[in-house]
């Protein structure tokens, strides 16, 4: 099995009740800038060659790119995810001694985008089922400052707990998810006062965690820098293939097509789904 290794003092114990207590959680300083400035030029890359799992997010084309699978295509994103501490720190979050790879995305918003990203779950957005698939966490890591006004990433605390599954947004505004017959999500935006918002400045290498439950989303780049982000999706447990209607159809390709092959209610396993174990050693200058 593939190993991580991630120093002691990277994910403390405050950092797991929070991620358990609110579903979201800042780790400053948790990917060395060393991996950040191997997969920068790499995002850069993909977003110029965009591959067969990759599209604009927005209306408007060339504002809001996300690639997925990028290490299934380019070496620098490979690396990252077999020699980072990026599933270390989901494992850690989990209390978990062994993580798998579920796919990792790149979004990136232009200066003056105009498409926020809408609040959402991403739970139904996965063709995922079992015990995994309900806690299912995601690391989301600066490539670049940001801040709310870049189009910084916000939470709403505790909601991985409502027990609730809201419908998909469409990121570009398509309604492709209006037939679909399940409760939407509340207008965060416009009862704001009644949610505990979580948002942090982040400077590279700074990374978020939240849950598979949170309701999250992002406003508009106002400034005059891009945003870059790397979000990777672990899994831990039991996670079963549900290619369910509405499900990423990127996915679905992956886990189903060759090499994986993966049948509906089996195991999600393949050469695409690499598993880890997690080896914690001493922080570095202690």
């Amino acid at each position: 099995m593939n190993i991580l290794k991630i120093p002691a003092e990277t994910v403390t114990e405050a950092h797991v009740q929070a991620y358990e207590r609110d579903g979201a959680v800042c780790i400053k300083n948790a990917i060395p800038m060393e991996f950040i400035e191997m997969v920068r030029p790499a995002a850069d890359w993909c977003r110029r060659n965009p591959g067969p799992y990759d599209r604009d997010i927005a209306q408007e084309q060339g504002q809001f790119f996300g690639g997925q699978y990028m290490w299934l295509r380019n070496e620098a994103f490979k690396e990252f995810l077999f020699t980072s501490p990026a599933g270390a720190v989901a494992a850690q979050l989990l209390r978990s001694e062994t993580i798998q790879l579920y796919y990792d995305f790149l979004l990136t918003k232009q200066p003056g985008a105009s498409n926020p990203t809408p609040w959402h779950q991403d739970r139904l957005y996965y063709p995922l089922a079992g015990d995994g698939a309900e806690r299912l966490p995601s690391l989301w890591i600066a490539l670049d400052p940001v801040t709310r006004e870049s189009g910084g990433m916000e939470y709403v605390a505790g909601s991985h707990k409502w027990q609730k599954f809201f419908a998909p947004e469409a990121f570009n505004s398509d309604n492709r998810f209006n037939d679909l017959d399940i409760q939407r999500v509340p207008d965060i935006d416009g009862n704001r006062d009644d949610y505990r918002i979580l948002s942090w400045d982040l400077a590279p290498g700074d990374c978020l965690v939240h849950h598979v439950m949170t309701v999250h989303g992002s406003p508009e780049n106002h400034a005059d820098i891009e945003r870059r982000g790397l979000a990777i999706r672990w899994m831990a447990g039991e996670v079963y293939y549900d290619p369910r209607s509405g499900t990423v159809p990127e996915q679905n390709t992956v886990i189903s097509g060759a090499p994986n092959s993966v049948t509906p209610g089996s195991p999600v396993a393949g050469p695409d789904f690499p598993e880890f174990r997690v080896e914690v050693v001493p922080t570095p200058d202690a």
